[in-house]
């Protein structure tokens, strides 16, 4: 999802862009392996891996999100707090370089996403 989605980085790009024009806290976080997949074991048996989520207070942003992306399997749980939801299990991400790249445009950089990791994530 991180390395095959561009739209992906476009949505999220923007809407922090909005949120910042709005002066809003952010609603919304990455989570890269997170740990709360364990809850959900019809659908991690189906993920690729390293899996991410998108984690966010607003369902119905969710719902827009998840019909404008591909391969996207969708769960709510209630956490107990901010550091339960983004909660991850390390892991080194490593992604292969296309060996051609037809694209008009530069293929996005390793790391993207780092923007959109929940600050309290490494703590946890």
């Amino acid at each position: 999802m991180l390395d095959e989605e561009e739209h992906f980085q476009e949505q999220l790009a923007e809407r922090l862009r909005y949120y910042g024009e709005k002066n809003k806290e952010l609603d919304f976080w990455l989570v890269i392996e997170p740990k709360f997949l364990d809850k959900f074991p019809n659908i991690t048996k189906r993920l690729k891996r390293p899996a991410v989520a998108l984690v966010s207070t607003n369902a119905t942003w969710i719902t827009f999100m998840k019909l404008r992306l591909d391969r996207v399997l969708q769960e709510s749980f209630e956490a107990e707090s901010l550091e339960e939801a983004v909660a991850s299990n390390p892991v080194n991400l490593e992604f292969e370089k296309p060996e051609k790249w037809t694209a008009p445009y530069p293929k996005y950089e390793y790391g993207w996403w780092e923007t959109f990791l929940a600050p309290v994530a490494s703590k946890v």
